[in-house]
Protein backbone atom coordinates (compact mmCIF):
# COMPACT_ATOMS: atom_id res chain seq x y z
CA UNK A 1 0.00 0.00 0.00
CA UNK A 2 1.57 3.28 -1.10
CA UNK A 3 2.65 5.51 1.74
CA UNK A 4 2.06 3.01 4.56
CA UNK A 5 0.24 3.53 7.85
CA UNK A 6 2.10 6.77 8.65
CA UNK A 7 0.88 8.40 5.46
CA UNK A 8 -2.65 7.18 6.10
CA UNK A 9 -2.51 8.58 9.63
CA UNK A 10 -1.40 11.98 8.40
CA UNK A 11 -4.10 11.99 5.75
CA UNK A 12 -6.67 11.25 8.43
CA UNK A 13 -5.39 14.23 10.42
CA UNK A 14 -5.43 16.55 7.44
CA UNK A 15 -8.99 15.60 6.70
CA UNK A 16 -9.97 16.09 10.35
CA UNK A 17 -8.34 19.49 10.58
CA UNK A 18 -9.41 20.85 7.16
CA UNK A 19 -11.33 24.09 7.50
CA UNK A 20 -13.79 22.97 4.85
CA UNK A 21 -14.35 19.48 6.26
CA UNK A 22 -17.71 18.64 7.78
CA UNK A 23 -18.70 15.46 9.54
CA UNK A 24 -22.33 14.76 10.34
CA UNK A 25 -24.00 11.77 11.95
CA UNK A 26 -27.62 10.98 12.47
CA UNK A 27 -29.52 7.98 13.76
CA UNK A 28 -33.26 7.75 13.48
CA UNK A 29 -36.00 5.27 12.62
CA UNK A 30 -37.72 7.62 10.19
CA UNK A 31 -36.78 8.21 6.61
CA UNK A 32 -37.94 10.49 3.82
CA UNK A 33 -37.04 10.85 0.16
CA UNK A 34 -37.85 13.32 -2.60
CA UNK A 35 -37.07 12.99 -6.29
CA UNK A 36 -37.31 15.21 -9.33
CA UNK A 37 -36.21 15.45 -12.94
CA UNK A 38 -36.12 18.57 -15.08
CA UNK A 39 -35.62 18.82 -18.83
CA UNK A 40 -32.26 20.61 -18.97
CA UNK A 41 -31.78 20.49 -22.74
CA UNK A 42 -30.02 23.60 -23.99
CA UNK A 43 -31.26 25.62 -26.99
CA UNK A 44 -30.54 24.17 -30.41
CA UNK A 45 -27.33 25.78 -31.62
CA UNK A 46 -25.51 25.31 -28.33
CA UNK A 47 -22.36 23.19 -28.74
CA UNK A 48 -22.09 19.55 -27.68
CA UNK A 49 -19.27 18.76 -25.25
CA UNK A 50 -16.98 15.74 -25.29
CA UNK A 51 -15.06 15.56 -28.57
CA UNK A 52 -12.42 18.07 -29.62
CA UNK A 53 -12.04 17.15 -33.28
CA UNK A 54 -14.13 17.75 -36.45
CA UNK A 55 -16.96 17.82 -37.16
CA UNK A 56 -17.59 18.86 -33.54
CA UNK A 57 -14.69 21.31 -33.76
CA UNK A 58 -14.47 24.07 -36.35
CA UNK A 59 -11.77 23.50 -38.93
CA UNK A 60 -10.18 26.89 -38.24
CA UNK A 61 -9.59 26.19 -34.56
CA UNK A 62 -7.99 27.79 -32.53
CA UNK A 63 -9.16 30.91 -34.36
CA UNK A 64 -12.59 31.85 -32.98
CA UNK A 65 -15.50 31.96 -35.38
CA UNK A 66 -17.41 35.19 -35.90
CA UNK A 67 -20.19 34.20 -38.27
CA UNK A 68 -23.25 35.10 -36.25
CA UNK A 69 -23.50 31.88 -34.22
CA UNK A 70 -25.09 32.62 -30.86
CA UNK A 71 -23.49 30.03 -28.61
CA UNK A 72 -20.29 28.67 -30.17
CA UNK A 73 -16.73 29.95 -30.41
CA UNK A 74 -14.62 27.01 -31.57
CA UNK A 75 -17.23 24.30 -31.99
CA UNK A 76 -20.06 23.43 -34.36
CA UNK A 77 -23.59 24.34 -33.26
CA UNK A 78 -25.96 21.50 -32.37
CA UNK A 79 -28.72 20.71 -34.86
CA UNK A 80 -31.41 19.12 -32.69
CA UNK A 81 -32.05 16.52 -29.99
CA UNK A 82 -32.62 12.79 -29.94
CA UNK A 83 -33.91 12.87 -26.38
CA UNK A 84 -33.91 15.36 -23.50
CA UNK A 85 -30.80 15.79 -21.40
CA UNK A 86 -31.97 15.81 -17.79
CA UNK A 87 -31.13 17.31 -14.43
CA UNK A 88 -32.21 14.81 -11.78
CA UNK A 89 -32.15 15.14 -8.00
CA UNK A 90 -32.61 12.72 -5.12
CA UNK A 91 -32.97 14.11 -1.59
CA UNK A 92 -32.65 11.72 1.37
CA UNK A 93 -33.32 12.53 5.03
CA UNK A 94 -33.66 10.67 8.30
CA UNK A 95 -35.01 13.72 10.12
CA UNK A 96 -31.68 14.89 11.46
CA UNK A 97 -29.48 15.01 8.38
CA UNK A 98 -30.44 15.59 4.75
CA UNK A 99 -28.40 14.78 1.65
CA UNK A 100 -29.02 15.98 -1.92
CA UNK A 101 -27.55 14.24 -4.98
CA UNK A 102 -27.87 15.83 -8.42
CA UNK A 103 -26.94 14.21 -11.73
CA UNK A 104 -26.95 16.10 -15.03
CA UNK A 105 -26.51 14.72 -18.55
CA UNK A 106 -23.26 16.60 -19.15
CA UNK A 107 -19.63 15.64 -19.77
CA UNK A 108 -18.61 16.30 -16.15
CA UNK A 109 -19.30 18.35 -13.04
CA UNK A 110 -18.06 21.90 -12.55
CA UNK A 111 -17.48 23.57 -9.21
CA UNK A 112 -18.54 27.01 -10.38
CA UNK A 113 -21.78 25.66 -11.84
CA UNK A 114 -22.47 23.69 -8.66
CA UNK A 115 -22.11 26.77 -6.46
CA UNK A 116 -24.20 28.89 -8.82
CA UNK A 117 -27.03 26.33 -8.85
CA UNK A 118 -26.85 25.87 -5.09
CA UNK A 119 -27.08 29.61 -4.42
CA UNK A 120 -30.14 29.87 -6.66
CA UNK A 121 -31.80 26.91 -4.95
CA UNK A 122 -31.23 28.39 -1.50
CA UNK A 123 -33.17 31.52 -2.47
CA UNK A 124 -36.08 29.27 -3.48
CA UNK A 125 -36.41 27.39 -0.20
CA UNK A 126 -33.88 24.58 -0.60
CA UNK A 127 -32.50 23.83 2.86
CA UNK A 128 -29.63 21.36 2.60
CA UNK A 129 -26.09 22.36 3.57
CA UNK A 130 -23.59 22.69 0.74
CA UNK A 131 -21.46 20.03 2.45
CA UNK A 132 -24.32 17.57 1.98
CA UNK A 133 -24.85 18.43 -1.69
CA UNK A 134 -23.18 16.54 -4.54
CA UNK A 135 -23.26 17.35 -8.27
CA UNK A 136 -22.35 14.67 -10.84
CA UNK A 137 -22.14 14.51 -14.61
CA UNK A 138 -23.32 11.40 -16.43
CA UNK A 139 -20.40 11.75 -18.90
CA UNK A 140 -22.46 11.66 -22.04
CA UNK A 141 -20.42 13.01 -24.95
CA UNK A 142 -23.55 14.46 -26.54
CA UNK A 143 -24.57 16.80 -23.74
CA UNK A 144 -24.33 20.60 -23.66
CA UNK A 145 -21.11 22.59 -23.83
CA UNK A 146 -20.41 26.27 -23.13
CA UNK A 147 -21.57 25.94 -19.50
CA UNK A 148 -18.20 25.65 -17.73
CA UNK A 149 -15.74 28.48 -17.14
CA UNK A 150 -12.71 26.17 -17.09
CA UNK A 151 -10.57 27.67 -19.86
CA UNK A 152 -8.48 24.54 -20.52
CA UNK A 153 -11.55 22.49 -21.41
CA UNK A 154 -13.02 25.43 -23.33
CA UNK A 155 -10.07 25.97 -25.64
CA UNK A 156 -9.22 22.27 -26.02
CA UNK A 157 -12.01 22.63 -27.28
CA UNK A 158 -13.84 19.85 -25.41
CA UNK A 159 -16.59 22.13 -24.07
CA UNK A 160 -16.20 25.46 -25.95
CA UNK A 161 -16.02 28.92 -24.40
CA UNK A 162 -18.50 29.56 -21.62
CA UNK A 163 -21.67 31.41 -22.57
CA UNK A 164 -23.08 33.06 -19.42
CA UNK A 165 -26.64 32.78 -20.73
CA UNK A 166 -26.29 29.00 -21.09
CA UNK A 167 -24.41 28.59 -17.81
CA UNK A 168 -27.13 30.47 -15.94
CA UNK A 169 -29.86 28.53 -17.72
CA UNK A 170 -28.27 25.23 -16.67
CA UNK A 171 -27.88 26.49 -13.11
CA UNK A 172 -31.57 27.39 -13.07
CA UNK A 173 -32.51 23.89 -14.29
CA UNK A 174 -30.34 22.23 -11.63
CA UNK A 175 -31.74 24.49 -8.91
CA UNK A 176 -35.28 23.68 -10.01
CA UNK A 177 -34.60 19.95 -9.70
CA UNK A 178 -33.11 20.47 -6.25
CA UNK A 179 -36.04 22.53 -4.97
CA UNK A 180 -38.66 20.20 -6.44
CA UNK A 181 -37.02 17.13 -4.91
CA UNK A 182 -36.66 18.83 -1.54
CA UNK A 183 -40.28 19.96 -1.48
CA UNK A 184 -41.57 16.55 -2.57
CA UNK A 185 -40.03 14.58 0.32
CA UNK A 186 -42.32 11.90 1.69
CA UNK A 187 -41.96 8.81 3.90
CA UNK A 188 -39.78 6.25 2.18
CA UNK A 189 -37.64 3.15 2.59
CA UNK A 190 -34.21 2.42 1.13
CA UNK A 191 -31.63 -0.31 0.56
CA UNK A 192 -28.28 -0.60 -1.21
CA UNK A 193 -26.80 -3.48 -3.19
CA UNK A 194 -23.88 -4.49 -5.40
CA UNK A 195 -23.45 -7.14 -8.04
CA UNK A 196 -21.15 -7.79 -10.99
CA UNK A 197 -22.11 -6.93 -14.57
CA UNK A 198 -19.85 -8.03 -17.41
CA UNK A 199 -20.20 -8.34 -21.16
CA UNK A 200 -21.28 -4.73 -21.80
CA UNK A 201 -18.00 -2.81 -21.40
CA UNK A 202 -14.33 -3.28 -22.23
CA UNK A 203 -11.00 -1.60 -21.47
CA UNK A 204 -10.13 0.70 -24.34
CA UNK A 205 -6.40 0.72 -23.49
CA UNK A 206 -6.19 -3.02 -24.18
CA UNK A 207 -3.59 -3.67 -26.85
CA UNK A 208 -1.88 -0.41 -25.99
CA UNK A 209 -1.10 -0.91 -22.31
CA UNK A 210 0.53 -4.19 -21.19
CA UNK A 211 -1.17 -3.82 -17.81
CA UNK A 212 -4.76 -4.35 -18.98
CA UNK A 213 -6.72 -6.72 -21.15
CA UNK A 214 -10.00 -6.17 -22.95
CA UNK A 215 -11.88 -7.54 -19.94
CA UNK A 216 -10.04 -5.41 -17.36
CA UNK A 217 -13.07 -3.42 -16.26
CA UNK A 218 -14.83 -2.45 -13.06
CA UNK A 219 -17.74 -4.91 -13.03
CA UNK A 220 -19.36 -3.43 -9.92
CA UNK A 221 -22.97 -2.51 -10.54
CA UNK A 222 -24.39 -0.62 -7.58
CA UNK A 223 -28.11 -0.08 -7.08
CA UNK A 224 -30.03 2.01 -4.56
CA UNK A 225 -33.69 1.07 -4.18
CA UNK A 226 -35.93 3.84 -2.87
CA UNK A 227 -39.63 3.06 -2.43
CA UNK A 228 -42.70 4.41 -0.75
CA UNK A 229 -43.58 2.43 2.41
CA UNK A 230 -46.18 0.45 0.42
CA UNK A 231 -43.51 -0.71 -2.06
CA UNK A 232 -44.29 1.72 -4.87
CA UNK A 233 -40.98 2.67 -6.53
CA UNK A 234 -39.81 6.22 -5.95
CA UNK A 235 -36.36 5.98 -7.49
CA UNK A 236 -33.63 3.64 -8.66
CA UNK A 237 -30.06 4.91 -8.57
CA UNK A 238 -27.56 2.81 -10.51
CA UNK A 239 -23.79 3.21 -10.41
CA UNK A 240 -21.56 1.74 -13.10
CA UNK A 241 -18.38 2.58 -15.01
CA UNK A 242 -19.06 3.25 -18.70
CA UNK A 243 -18.08 5.97 -21.16
CA UNK A 244 -21.01 7.70 -22.84
CA UNK A 245 -19.59 7.46 -26.36
CA UNK A 246 -22.03 5.42 -28.42
CA UNK A 247 -22.47 8.59 -30.45
CA UNK A 248 -19.19 9.87 -31.86
CA UNK A 249 -18.06 13.32 -32.99
CA UNK A 250 -20.26 13.15 -36.07
CA UNK A 251 -23.37 13.46 -33.94
CA UNK A 252 -24.71 17.00 -33.55
CA UNK A 253 -27.92 16.10 -31.71
CA UNK A 254 -28.34 16.21 -27.94
CA UNK A 255 -28.47 12.76 -26.33
CA UNK A 256 -27.97 11.21 -22.91
CA UNK A 257 -26.36 8.28 -24.76
CA UNK A 258 -26.73 4.65 -23.64
CA UNK A 259 -26.94 5.59 -19.94
CA UNK A 260 -30.05 7.65 -20.64
CA UNK A 261 -31.54 4.71 -22.53
CA UNK A 262 -31.00 2.49 -19.49
CA UNK A 263 -32.70 5.07 -17.28
CA UNK A 264 -35.67 5.25 -19.64
CA UNK A 265 -36.00 1.46 -19.65
CA UNK A 266 -35.98 1.40 -15.83
CA UNK A 267 -38.61 4.13 -15.60
CA UNK A 268 -40.81 2.36 -18.15
CA UNK A 269 -40.46 -1.13 -16.66
CA UNK A 270 -39.80 -0.62 -12.94
CA UNK A 271 -41.37 2.75 -12.28
CA UNK A 272 -40.26 5.82 -10.40
CA UNK A 273 -37.24 7.94 -11.31
CA UNK A 274 -34.02 6.38 -12.62
CA UNK A 275 -30.74 8.14 -11.83
CA UNK A 276 -27.29 7.23 -13.14
CA UNK A 277 -23.97 7.75 -11.36
CA UNK A 278 -20.89 7.00 -13.42
CA UNK A 279 -17.87 5.34 -11.83
CA UNK A 280 -14.19 4.80 -12.57
CA UNK A 281 -14.75 4.90 -16.33
CA UNK A 282 -11.56 6.63 -17.47
CA UNK A 283 -10.47 3.65 -19.57
CA UNK A 284 -13.84 1.85 -19.83
CA UNK A 285 -15.90 2.03 -23.02
CA UNK A 286 -19.16 0.34 -24.00
CA UNK A 287 -19.01 -2.74 -26.20
CA UNK A 288 -20.56 -1.20 -29.28
CA UNK A 289 -22.11 -4.42 -30.58
CA UNK A 290 -23.95 -4.83 -27.25
CA UNK A 291 -24.74 -1.26 -26.19
CA UNK A 292 -24.76 0.93 -29.26
CA UNK A 293 -26.99 -0.75 -31.84
CA UNK A 294 -30.28 0.79 -32.98
CA UNK A 295 -29.31 4.30 -31.92
CA UNK A 296 -30.84 6.54 -30.70
CA UNK A 297 -32.79 3.78 -28.92
CA UNK A 298 -29.60 1.95 -27.84
CA UNK A 299 -29.53 -1.82 -27.61
CA UNK A 300 -27.77 -1.56 -24.24
CA UNK A 301 -30.81 0.01 -22.59
CA UNK A 302 -32.71 -3.20 -21.85
CA UNK A 303 -29.52 -5.25 -21.36
CA UNK A 304 -28.19 -3.09 -18.53
CA UNK A 305 -31.68 -2.13 -17.36
CA UNK A 306 -32.63 -5.73 -16.73
CA UNK A 307 -29.48 -6.27 -14.65
CA UNK A 308 -30.38 -3.22 -12.57
CA UNK A 309 -33.96 -4.38 -12.14
CA UNK A 310 -32.85 -7.88 -11.13
CA UNK A 311 -30.58 -6.56 -8.38
CA UNK A 312 -33.22 -4.08 -7.26
CA UNK A 313 -35.75 -6.88 -6.79
CA UNK A 314 -33.48 -8.61 -4.27
CA UNK A 315 -33.09 -5.57 -2.00
CA UNK A 316 -35.12 -5.16 1.18
CA UNK A 317 -35.69 -1.46 1.82
CA UNK A 318 -36.24 -0.15 5.33
CA UNK A 319 -36.78 3.18 7.06
CA UNK A 320 -34.18 2.40 9.75
CA UNK A 321 -31.29 4.40 8.29
CA UNK A 322 -28.17 5.84 9.86
CA UNK A 323 -26.33 8.52 7.89
CA UNK A 324 -22.94 10.20 8.05
CA UNK A 325 -21.19 12.62 5.71
CA UNK A 326 -17.78 14.22 5.23
CA UNK A 327 -16.39 16.76 2.82
CA UNK A 328 -12.88 18.06 2.24
CA UNK A 329 -11.39 20.51 -0.24
CA UNK A 330 -7.85 19.62 -1.32
CA UNK A 331 -5.43 22.04 -2.97
CA UNK A 332 -3.72 20.26 -5.88
CA UNK A 333 -1.68 23.33 -6.82
CA UNK A 334 -0.55 24.09 -10.36
CA UNK A 335 -0.55 21.31 -12.92
CA UNK A 336 2.51 19.28 -13.86
CA UNK A 337 1.41 18.70 -17.42
CA UNK A 338 3.89 17.06 -19.76
CA UNK A 339 3.18 17.85 -23.41
CA UNK A 340 6.32 16.52 -25.06
CA UNK A 341 6.09 14.00 -27.88
CA UNK A 342 7.31 11.41 -25.40
CA UNK A 343 4.08 11.79 -23.45
CA UNK A 344 1.89 11.74 -26.54
CA UNK A 345 3.45 8.54 -27.85
CA UNK A 346 3.72 5.11 -26.27
CA UNK A 347 6.97 5.44 -24.38
CA UNK A 348 7.57 1.72 -23.99
CA UNK A 349 7.98 1.23 -27.73
CA UNK A 350 10.53 2.20 -30.37
CA UNK A 351 14.19 1.74 -31.19
CA UNK A 352 17.22 3.81 -30.15
CA UNK A 353 16.16 6.76 -32.30
CA UNK A 354 12.56 6.72 -31.12
CA UNK A 355 11.45 10.00 -29.51
CA UNK A 356 10.76 8.20 -26.24
CA UNK A 357 14.27 6.77 -26.09
CA UNK A 358 15.81 10.13 -26.98
CA UNK A 359 13.80 11.95 -24.32
CA UNK A 360 14.74 9.32 -21.75
CA UNK A 361 18.40 10.20 -22.31
CA UNK A 362 17.99 13.95 -22.69
CA UNK A 363 15.25 14.33 -20.06
CA UNK A 364 13.34 16.52 -22.50
CA UNK A 365 10.26 16.91 -20.36
CA UNK A 366 8.15 20.02 -20.79
CA UNK A 367 6.02 20.38 -17.69
CA UNK A 368 3.34 23.01 -18.05
CA UNK A 369 2.23 24.55 -14.77
CA UNK A 370 -1.35 25.78 -15.14
CA UNK A 371 -3.10 27.52 -12.29
CA UNK A 372 -6.73 28.02 -11.35
CA UNK A 373 -7.27 30.50 -14.19
CA UNK A 374 -7.02 27.52 -16.53
CA UNK A 375 -8.56 24.67 -14.58
CA UNK A 376 -10.04 23.98 -11.16
CA UNK A 377 -7.27 22.85 -8.83
CA UNK A 378 -9.06 22.64 -5.48
CA UNK A 379 -11.32 19.61 -5.87
CA UNK A 380 -14.06 18.90 -3.37
CA UNK A 381 -14.11 15.33 -2.06
CA UNK A 382 -17.40 14.12 -0.60
CA UNK A 383 -18.28 10.92 1.23
CA UNK A 384 -21.68 9.69 2.39
CA UNK A 385 -22.05 6.65 4.62
CA UNK A 386 -25.28 4.73 5.15
CA UNK A 387 -25.90 1.94 7.65
CA UNK A 388 -28.90 -0.01 6.35
CA UNK A 389 -29.78 -3.64 7.12
CA UNK A 390 -26.45 -4.03 8.95
CA UNK A 391 -24.52 -3.08 5.80
CA UNK A 392 -22.16 -0.12 5.76
CA UNK A 393 -22.28 1.52 2.33
CA UNK A 394 -19.98 4.39 1.36
CA UNK A 395 -20.47 6.77 -1.56
CA UNK A 396 -17.24 8.57 -2.41
CA UNK A 397 -16.87 11.24 -5.08
CA UNK A 398 -14.09 11.35 -7.68
CA UNK A 399 -13.47 14.73 -9.35
CA UNK A 400 -12.88 13.44 -12.88
CA UNK A 401 -11.96 10.32 -14.82
CA UNK A 402 -10.40 7.57 -12.73
CA UNK A 403 -8.88 4.62 -14.57
CA UNK A 404 -9.96 1.21 -13.33
CA UNK A 405 -6.72 0.55 -11.42
CA UNK A 406 -7.29 3.65 -9.32
CA UNK A 407 -10.85 2.54 -8.71
CA UNK A 408 -9.66 -0.77 -7.29
CA UNK A 409 -7.12 1.04 -5.09
CA UNK A 410 -9.89 3.19 -3.62
CA UNK A 411 -12.07 0.11 -3.08
CA UNK A 412 -9.18 -1.59 -1.27
CA UNK A 413 -8.91 1.42 1.04
CA UNK A 414 -12.62 1.48 1.84
CA UNK A 415 -12.64 -2.27 2.51
CA UNK A 416 -9.79 -1.80 4.99
CA UNK A 417 -11.86 0.91 6.68
CA UNK A 418 -14.69 -1.54 7.30
CA UNK A 419 -17.14 -0.66 4.54
CA UNK A 420 -19.20 -3.51 3.12
CA UNK A 421 -20.11 -1.77 -0.14
CA UNK A 422 -18.47 1.06 -2.07
CA UNK A 423 -20.07 3.25 -4.71
CA UNK A 424 -17.47 5.21 -6.70
CA UNK A 425 -19.19 8.32 -8.02
CA UNK A 426 -17.00 9.75 -10.76
CA UNK A 427 -17.23 13.05 -12.66
CA UNK A 428 -18.45 14.65 -9.43
CA UNK A 429 -18.11 18.12 -7.88
CA UNK A 430 -15.26 19.06 -10.27
CA UNK A 431 -13.62 17.80 -13.44
CA UNK A 432 -9.82 17.68 -13.28
CA UNK A 433 -9.21 15.44 -16.28
CA UNK A 434 -7.94 11.85 -16.26
CA UNK A 435 -6.29 10.08 -13.34
CA UNK A 436 -3.74 7.57 -14.64
CA UNK A 437 -1.90 5.43 -12.12
CA UNK A 438 1.93 5.46 -12.42
CA UNK A 439 1.92 2.31 -14.57
CA UNK A 440 -0.51 3.77 -17.07
CA UNK A 441 1.06 7.22 -16.92
CA UNK A 442 4.40 5.79 -17.99
CA UNK A 443 2.80 4.01 -20.92
CA UNK A 444 1.48 7.28 -22.29
CA UNK A 445 -1.44 7.81 -24.63
CA UNK A 446 -4.52 10.02 -24.53
CA UNK A 447 -5.50 9.38 -20.92
CA UNK A 448 -1.93 9.88 -19.75
CA UNK A 449 -1.56 13.17 -21.61
CA UNK A 450 -4.63 14.52 -19.80
CA UNK A 451 -3.43 13.34 -16.39
CA UNK A 452 -2.59 16.89 -15.50
CA UNK A 453 -0.74 16.67 -12.18
CA UNK A 454 1.88 14.21 -13.37
CA UNK A 455 2.72 10.70 -12.33
CA UNK A 456 1.38 11.21 -8.77
CA UNK A 457 -2.07 12.42 -9.86
CA UNK A 458 -3.87 9.16 -9.09
CA UNK A 459 -2.30 8.99 -5.65
CA UNK A 460 -3.48 12.55 -4.94
CA UNK A 461 -7.02 11.54 -5.86
CA UNK A 462 -6.82 8.32 -3.84
CA UNK A 463 -5.60 10.29 -0.84
CA UNK A 464 -8.41 12.81 -1.28
CA UNK A 465 -10.97 10.02 -1.18
CA UNK A 466 -9.27 8.54 1.87
CA UNK A 467 -9.33 11.90 3.65
CA UNK A 468 -13.14 11.78 3.77
CA UNK A 469 -13.96 8.08 3.83
CA UNK A 470 -11.64 7.55 6.81
CA UNK A 471 -13.34 10.25 8.86
CA UNK A 472 -16.68 8.45 8.96
CA UNK A 473 -15.42 4.87 8.68
CA UNK A 474 -16.76 1.92 10.68
CA UNK A 475 -13.11 1.06 11.46
CA UNK A 476 -11.23 4.38 11.51
CA UNK A 477 -7.42 4.09 11.43
CA UNK A 478 -6.45 3.77 15.10
CA UNK A 479 -2.97 5.18 14.70
CA UNK A 480 -4.41 8.37 13.28
CA UNK A 481 -6.57 9.10 16.30
CA UNK A 482 -3.67 9.72 18.67
CA UNK A 483 -1.78 11.76 16.08
CA UNK A 484 -4.91 13.76 15.33
CA UNK A 485 -5.31 14.72 18.99
CA UNK A 486 -1.71 15.94 19.12
CA UNK A 487 -1.98 17.84 15.86
CA UNK A 488 -5.21 19.52 16.96
CA UNK A 489 -3.48 20.85 20.03
CA UNK A 490 -0.50 22.05 18.03
CA UNK A 491 -2.74 23.72 15.49
CA UNK A 492 -4.63 25.61 18.19
CA UNK A 493 -1.37 26.77 19.72
CA UNK A 494 0.03 27.88 16.39
CA UNK A 495 -3.18 29.68 15.58
CA UNK A 496 -3.16 31.53 18.92
CA UNK A 497 0.44 32.56 18.41
CA UNK A 498 -0.25 33.81 14.93
CA UNK A 499 -3.26 35.80 16.11
CA UNK A 500 -1.23 37.34 18.94
CA UNK A 501 1.36 38.70 16.54
CA UNK A 502 -1.10 40.34 14.15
Amino acid sequence: RVGGETMRAKLFCLGLLGLLCLVAHANAANFWAGVSKVDATMPIGAPLAGYNYPPRRHDNWPIPTFNGELYTTWMTPSKGKFNPTWAKCVVLSNGQETFAFVTVDVIGADGTLAKLAYDIAITQGFNVTFQNFMLSGSHTHSGPGAITAEFLWSIAPATDAVVPELQNKMAQYIAKAMVEAYRSMEPAVIDFGLTNLTGVTHNRRSGFSPYVQDGTIDPNLGVIRIDKPDGTPLATVWNYAIHGICFDAGNLFFSSDVMGSVCQWIEDNVGGLAVFWNGDAGDISPIFSVCCQDMPNFSGGPVIGQAVAQLRSTLKPTNDVQMWSAQNTVDFGVTVTNFTLARLDNCTQGGPMNICSICEVLNCDLNLGLGSAWIENQPVFSAFRFLVNNKNTILTSIPGEALVELGWNIRNDTADLGYDQTFLVGYTNNHLGYFCTPNEYDIGGYESTLTLWGINTAQMVQDGCYSVTSLIAPNPPKAAVAIAASDVENTHQNGDAQEATQ
